[in-house]
């Protein structure tokens, strides 16, 4: 379908929205927070339509469960840690792992940057860390371990954050890292996600919509940051926030208000009327 037919008023609606958390359901500022009513509102009226509502972050299982209440979704599947984890909307049950061996990139960032800080998900529960991660970052029980314990357990993705460190030099030593099996997604500060090879968003959302029987050119997904450029291109209809950066609007079909205007919600009502 070409994009031109997705515009609202042409008739196309979609029969699944793949929404981003943070910068696109919530402010950063608000990020353990409920969305805003209009957000909530907007997504209501998506479900009672009938379309599938796929939640698809970066967050943690159970951090993604918190939205899933708070967005009254019970039922199909969200697409959590960056795709790694898929999981059963109403058991809150992962249905897909995905996991990868982590010990040479966490022995490649310890050495060359030994003031960051590392952190793999515990599912449902928290975290395994080398240090304190600034206030507000992670949620859920933290357990600080050294870096061998890290690797004590199946790793679906590692964190690499550098409190005091600058976020271009850490793209550059993501990118002369030589290591064949990981993935990155710099975030907005000095954050780097170390991903299985073919993880992202984009690949949860393929498994989810073989379990409910969608297909991209009949998916919309909106999100704000680099680990949302591969969903957005693989999406019938690809949209960035107003706030996104450059390069993440380029990835997109089109672009929409800034999270501090709920431009989700403006924007879902252009398919779901109220």
């Amino acid at each position: 379908m070409a994009e031109g037919a997705m515009t609202p008023g042409s008739g196309w609606r979609p029969r699944a929205v793949a929404l981003d958390v943070d910068g696109t359901l919530v402010t950063y500022e608000d990020a353990y927070t409920s969305p805003r009513p209009a957000v909530v509102d907007a997504v209501g009226r998506v479900r009672a339509s009938g379309a599938h509502v796929v939640v698809a972050t970066g967050r943690s299982l159970h951090s993604t469960s918190k939205i899933l209440d708070w967005l009254g979704i019970s039922d199909g599947y969200a697409v959590c840690s960056n795709g790694a984890v898929v999981v059963d909307a109403a058991s809150r049950r992962p249905v897909e792992i995905t996991t990868f061996d982590a010990s040479d990139p966490v022995r490649y960032f310890a050495e060359e940057i030994p003031d960051a800080v590392l952190a793999v998900e515990e599912l449902g529960a928290g975290y395994r860390v080398t240090g304190e991660f600034p206030v507000g970052e992670l949620d859920g029980r933290m357990t600080v371990v050294s870096h061998d314990e890290l690797l004590e357990g199946p790793v679906t993705r590692l964190v690499v954050r550098w409190p005091n460190g600058d976020r271009e030099r850490l793209r550059e030593l993501a990118r002369t890292s030589g290591l064949p099996s990981v993935d990155y997604a710099i975030g907005f500060t000095a954050w780097l996600d170390i991903m299985p090879v073919g993880v992202s968003k984009a690949s949860g959302l393929m498994t989810v919509a073989g379990l409910l029987g969608f297909t991209a050119n009949e998916t919309l997904a909106v999100g704000d940051g680099h680990n949302d450029v591969e969903m957005l291109a693989w999406a019938g209809l690809g949209v960035a926030m107003g706030q996104s950066p450059d390069d993440v609007k380029a990835a997109a079909d089109t672009v929409c208000d800034d999270v501090d205007e709920d431009g989700v919600a403006t924007l879902l009502d252009l398919y779901f009327r109220p």
